[in-house]
């Protein structure tokens, strides 16, 4: 499948999960179910990503004119290799690949949070 239509489906399927979890759905750890194991790795990725926007945000506003250019180019620059590389390929692994780009998500956005540290 092409890698952009990868990225799109993965996309429309976290976004169709974030909505989902706006109106109730929670982690629930020892679940067998799809949908509840998928909540879980999505809290940890959310709970990850709202601490890198602020580290960023923090970090960008410290900085002067031409480094605030550079850190936005390597963020613009980190977040498409963080698509590129965390995609779900349901046709050659299954549903379950979405576990896999997500944790791959949530991985990459930490060590992120590391980078962004000692910026």
């Amino acid at each position: 499948m092409n890698k952009k239509i990868q990225i799109y489906i993965l996309t429309i399927f976290i976004s169709s999960c974030a909505f989902a979890d706006k109106v109730g759905s929670v982690c629930i750890p020892d679940s067998t179910v799809f949908n509840d194991i998928l909540n879980c790795y999505l809290a940890d990725y959310k709970k990850n990503d709202k601490i890198l926007n602020a580290l960023y945000q923090k970090k960008i506003s410290n900085l002067s004119k031409g480094n605030k250019e550079k850190l936005r180019e390597s963020q613009r620059d980190w977040i498409k290799e963080k698509e590129a590389v965390c995609v779900a390929d349901e046709n050659e692994y299954g549903r379950e690949s979405h576990f896999e780009a997500i944790k791959c998500q949530t991985e990459m956005t930490k060590e992120r949070i590391s980078f962004l540290k000692k910026y």
